[in-house]
C-alpha cells in the first residue's frame, strides 16, 4: 500500500522502485530513490485497518486504533496522560470518555510520530483539547515546540476505529487532506 501511495504522488517513480530506512528512534523515511520534492510518510495499522499519509513535508503522523468498549481508560490516562486530559476525562460520562480517550490516544500518537520521537517523549509532556470548533495541543515548558505550528485532524473510518492526522507542517490552514479507499481510489465523502 505505502508503495503505491507514494507512487500516486510520484507518478514517474515504480511502486518496486521505493526502498525504505529507519531514522534514529525508528521512524522509517523513504531512502531512495531521490525524488524532485522529498517524500515523507507514516503508517498506522489496528485490526483490519491500515491508515497511511504521504506528504511532501517531514512533519506529518498518523494513527489509527481500535475502539474498545471494554478495558479502563481511566486507568491507562492517569499513567500516561497529561492531568488536564485526565481531568476532561474524569467529567464525562462513559461513552463519551470513552471516545474521548481514544480521541487523545491517536493524537498524541499522531503527534509523536510526526516528531519521529517514537515514545521516547512521554505522553504526559504535553495535552491535548479537543473541542468542536479546534483541535489544540499544549507543551509543558521544557518542550521545545510551537503549538500555533501544528492542525489535527480526526475521523471514524470505520465503527469500531478512530483515526488522527498530526501536521506540523506550518502551512497556513494545514495541509490538504485527500482520503482515498483501497485500492487507492478517491473514497467518497
Amino acid at each position: 500500500m505505502l508503495r503505491l501511495a507514494l507512487s500516486k504522488v510520484a507518478s514517474n517513480v515504480a511502486p518496486s522502485d521505493w526502498s525504505f530506512g529507519a531514522g534514529r528512534y525508528g521512524r522509517p523515511f523513504v531512502a531512495a530513490p531521490a525524488t524532485s520534492t522529498a517524500l515523507h510518510f507514516s503508517l498506522s495499522h489496528a485490526d483490519g485497518c491500515v491508515a497511511c499519509v504521504v506528504s511532501k513535508h517531514e512533519t506529518v503522523g498518523i494513527d489509527v486504533e481500535t475502539v474498545s468498549r471494554r478495558g479502563a481508560p481511566l486507568s491507562t490516562a492517569l499513567r500516561f496522560f497529561a492531568p488536564e486530559e485526565v481531568e476532561t476525562l474524569r467529567g464525562l460520562p462513559e461513552p463519551a470518555a470513552i471516545e474521548r480517550f481514544f480521541d487523545y490516544w491517536t493524537l498524541k500518537e499522531a503527534y509523536l510520530k510526526a516528531r519521529g520521537f517514537g515514545l521516547n517523549l512521554p505522553l504526559d509532556a504535553f495535552a491535548m483539547q479537543v473541542s468542536r470548533e479546534a483541535i489544540e495541543i499544549r507543551f509543558k515548558p521544557d518542550i521545545a515546540d510551537d503549538p500555533d505550528g501544528w492542525r489535527f485532524s480526526l475521523c471514524s473510518p470505520s465503527p469500531s476505529h478512530r483515526l488522527a492526522i498530526a501536521d506540523g507542517s506550518r502551512a497556513t490552514g494545514g495541509l490538504p487532506i485527500s482520503r482515498n479507499a483501497w485500492p487507492l481510489q478517491e473514497a467518497a465523502e
